[in-house]
């Protein structure tokens, strides 16, 4: 008899518990909603708990006064996606094996150096003076040395470029729009470029990796699309936001 008094209560009791996990999850829902609703038109990403923010690049184009039809038919085009494709080839025949992958090269001597990834102002700054100088690098115990980098592709008209393409030194950044080092060495860049005018132009060329970044492929088609409708500088204000996100 006791036995089943208490196997009653606990009865009562996981029936009261269940309801109000049912209550809480049907509260938490609505306000889901709710806000949800509140950002729809205003361009703030919505995202279910655990997934990645959803990204609207017809809206982010918009923002910078490109026509969305155009821009829609641009990433739905296989030339897009092909031109994509072409640079992540170029960047792997160039030995790019992760991002961000930053080659910067001297046109007067031929010498290049390859940048080991998310570097700070203060070294990247360092990698440049080096390189003019004609002299490797060395951090730490570590030393990179100078050299020729084997199947660059050579700057052309097809590139987007931030600073003067006559510049002595030419950076090649080989990247991903999603992965976190490459957010980080944005500003670095933009640095080097503002604290050596007229010495550097910086080549922006794609390079997603899509075990790690399934969305980075799309972003790399919509900031072409952002170039080829807008041109350069439509290109490099697109980059310049995703690198924000």
């Amino acid at each position: 008899m006791e036995n089943s008094k208490n196997s009653n209560i606990v009865q009562l009791v996981l029936v009261a518990a269940l309801v109000g996990a049912a209550f809480y999850i049907g509260s938490l829902s609505s306000k889901v909603g709710k806000l949800e609703e509140a950002n729809k038109g205003t361009g703030v990403p919505t995202q279910a708990a655990g997934e990645p923010a959803t990204f609207d690049s017809v809206a982010l184009a918009s923002s910078l006064g490109l026509d969305s039809g155009a821009f829609k038919t641009c990433v739905d085009n296989r030339d897009t996606k092909a031109r994509v494709e072409e640079e992540e080839k170029g960047g792997q025949s160039a030995g790019v094996q992760g991002t961000p992958g930053i080659i910067m090269f001297d046109t007067q001597t031929g010498n290049s150096v390859v940048i080991p990834g998310a570097v700070d102002p203060t070294t990247m700054q360092l990698f440049l003076d080096n390189l003019l100088a004609g002299k490797d690098t060395t951090l730490g115990t570590q030393t990179i040395k100078l050299g020729k980098v084997e199947n660059l592709i050579a700057l052309n008209d097809a590139d987007y470029v931030r600073g003067d393409k006559s510049a002595r030194v030419l950076l090649f950044e080989y990247s991903d729009y999603d992965c976190p080092f490459c957010k980080q060495v944005h500003p670095t860049l933009q640095t080097l470029l503002d604290d050596n005018a007229g010495k550097v132009a910086w080549i922006y060329r794609q390079f997603p990796l899509d075990q790690l970044h399934p969305t980075a492929r799309s972003k790399s088609e919509a900031a072409l699309c952002a170039g080829k409708i807008g041109g350069n500088d439509a290109f490099w204000a697109f980059s310049d936001a995703l690198a924000t996100l």
